[in-house]
């Protein structure tokens, strides 16, 4: 077992109710308990950052299944529709889901502990605080008042938010007409294929059992099948990959969610209770 996956797995166990009797022992070198609400928060988190990073993969099997032009990088042009898709699903769980992911991108930067280099500045993504203030920008663009209390713990400028109505708008009727021929206007929802692989590693079952539970997978086979005409033979798989990722295969017609991508996620929401319980003291 690598140190990353032990340490996510003692924050797994603390923060999400786990219990494997062949670590059991070993958390005693942290004593520190977490409150209920932290517990929710952490479940609700990773969840979140799933739906989001699924969502995200989503936009890019729309693009490639329909052949929409996509002018600049295809990585920022998808983070604007992932973002829009899920704040006009007008469904709360997933306003709540596209605030965590902002989050997400914050902490990811916060746990960089070093200067940039080439390599990040020569990458398909933006950077992780570009990435975030971006869907804070589409948050707000798109409902400034619900999202207003977000904005205002992140001091996100006023004239920035009046800039973002504007962006929003712009995007969402480009991106909205270029998939309204592929709307389903009557008939049966498109059909996907859901998929959870065994992890076939006791130390990631917590996971992979957390995801399913959620219906992760579902939630995204459900929301933008149930909208747009794809022809059959798209799976969506949840497996372990040696590495945490997500991505679409247009070859394989497959969007894939890696475990490991969970157990990132809960390393970053242990550290930020860290840093907040350490702050007070």
């Amino acid at each position: 077992m690598t140190a990353r996956m032990k340490r996510a797995l003692w924050a797994a166990l603390a923060l999400l109710g786990g219990t494997l009797a062949m670590v059991s022992s070993a958390r005693a070198e942290d004593e520190s308990r977490p409150t209920p609400e932290q517990i929710e928060e952490a479940r609700v988190f990773v969840v979140n950052n799933a739906i989001f990073t699924l969502f995200h993969e989503a936009g890019h099997m729309l693009i490639s299944e329909f052949g929409l032009p996509v002018l600049g990088r295809e990585e920022d042009a998808v983070d604007a529709l992932s973002s829009i898709l899920l704040l006009e699903a007008d469904d709360e769980a997933l306003d709540v889901a596209i605030q965590d992911a902002a989050d997400g991108w914050f902490l990811s930067d916060e746990s960089k502990e070093r200067d940039l280099t080439d390599t990040d500045l020569l990458d398909t993504h933006a950077l992780d605080r570009q990435r975030a203030y971006q869907i804070v920008c589409m948050m707000t663009g798109a409902d400034p008042e619900f999202f207003k209390e977000f904005a205002d713990s992140i001091e996100f400028p006023e004239s920035r938010r009046e800039e973002c109505a504007a962006e929003y708008e712009r995007a969402k009727a480009s991106w909205f007409g270029l998939l309204e021929p592929h709307y389903i206007s009557q008939g049966p929802a498109s059909s996907m294929t859901v998929i959870y692989e065994p992890t076939g590693d006791e130390t990631m079952d917590f996971f992979a059992n957390l995801l399913k539970e959620a219906g992760v997978l579902e939630n995204v086979a459900q929301s933008v099948g149930a909208k747009y005409r794809f022809n059959d033979g798209i799976k969506l798989t949840a497996k372990s990959c040696g590495v945490a990722n997500a991505f679409w295969d247009p070859q394989a017609r497959e969007i894939t969610y890696c475990y490991e991508l969970a157990v990132d996620h809960i390393v970053l929401i242990d550290d930020y209770f860290k840093r907040d319980q350490t702050a007070k003291n």
